[in-house]
């Protein structure tokens, strides 16, 4: 239905005794703002079928952004949020049980499970994104990712 060739329409509504050089060529130069318009509507219609079959599932979003950012090597990927328990430690005088275990870990704000942060985009500092890009993925992102799901990008 989208395949047009122009040049293949303009030979058949010609009537054979109008088909000479001067008068083709002439038909062809006519023709050409519709044909721009046409490449325009095919440009816009390939990407809008690109954004429709592509939706908020991790392995859609993760195919978006390798297309994006890393179209050879395709090294980003998605995972769950880190839900991390958090561990009080009490002064003496709050009279509550310290728990102090050998191994603890300080975590960044957002790895706790009551920060909200639903899942991680691990970028490779390989890419060295630079502030654009950083803008352009974080609006990728926004863009396909449900309404109430909360994010934040990492580099490993």
């Amino acid at each position: 239905m989208f395949d047009v060739d122009f040049n293949t329409l303009i030979t058949w509504l010609l009537p054979p005794m109008l088909r000479q050089t001067i008068f083709y060529a002439w038909m062809q130069a006519l023709c050409v703002p519709i044909t721009n318009m046409y490449t325009l509507l095919m440009t816009y219609r390939t990407q809008d079928l690109y954004e429709v079959n592509h939706d908020s599932r991790v392995f859609s979003m993760q195919a978006v952004c390798n297309d994006s950012f890393d179209d050879t090597l395709r090294r980003i990927y998605i995972t769950d949020g880190l839900n991390k328990e958090r561990i009080y430690l009490y002064t003496r005088e709050e009279e509550q049980p310290v728990f102090l275990n050998p191994a603890i870990y300080v975590w960044n704000p957002a790895d706790y499970n009551d920060t909200g942060v639903d899942f991680i985009v691990w970028v490779p500092t390989a890419l060295a994104l630079n502030a654009t890009q950083l803008v352009q993925l974080n609006a990728l992102i926004a863009f396909y990712k449900l309404a109430s799901k909360r994010y934040v990008i990492y580099n490993f």
